[in-house]
């Protein structure tokens, strides 16, 4: 069994006046305890140990369906926004952030299971309306007494006000990890190309 300790966040900073001062690795002034990021660093790192455990709890999911974790995530959105008539793989795209070919590639597999159907889209002769099959739906849904038993573990004590407070986080953070990301890249481009953006 796992040896679970997690510290209590440090909302008072005990300074060591011999010590010489380090940088900040941040400035804003909002995620800075008395002026340290100490415990920005710790919201960090444990941000980035909670990724790694996601993944992993994706993955048994995944595995009580018998896909793999990205191919579950598609299933789990089509069962929530197929409706009677399926939904585009654009539309689809969208909603889970990711690409268009991304999805074609996992719904063309998922298709060869028998898991996916895709049907004529009326709006659209050149596109194509996804849903799951009877078979698709009944493998998703047959998992469904154990992914709740873990999500009811992973938000135990999570009072209403602190999850919705964690969903408009994560409403901002997607933006500006995005942002970020943007940024490091047009620093890497040469100056003259990035002068011409």
């Amino acid at each position: 069994m796992m040896n679970i300790n997690v510290a209590a966040p440090i909302f008072r900073v005990a300074r060591d006046k011999s010590a010489e001062p380090l940088p900040l690795s941040v400035s804003r002034p909002a995620v800075l305890i008395e002026g340290s990021d100490r415990e920005f660093r710790r919201l960090i790192h444990r941000m980035i140990l909670n990724e790694g455990r996601l993944v992993e709890i994706r993955k048994s999911f995944a595995k009580k369906v018998g896909v793999t974790g990205a191919q579950y995530t598609m299933m789990m959105a089509l069962l929530r926004l197929q409706g009677d008539s399926g939904i585009a793989i654009g539309a689809l795209a969208d909603f889970l952030e990711v690409t268009g070919p991304h999805v074609t590639g996992e719904v063309r597999k998922l298709a060869a299971r028998g898991y996916v159907r895709k049907s004529a889209n009326p709006k659209d002769r050149r596109g194509v309306l996804i849903s799951l099959t009877r078979q698709g739906k009944s493998r998703l849904l047959s998992a469904f007494a154990f992914i709740r038993s873990v999500n009811d573990i992973l938000f135990d004590g999570v009072t209403v006000d602190e999850f919705r407070t964690i969903v408009r986080f994560n409403q901002k953070f997607m933006k500006n990890t995005a942002l970020a990301l943007d940024g490091i890249e047009r620093e890497g481009r040469p100056a003259g190309r990035r002068a011409a953006r």
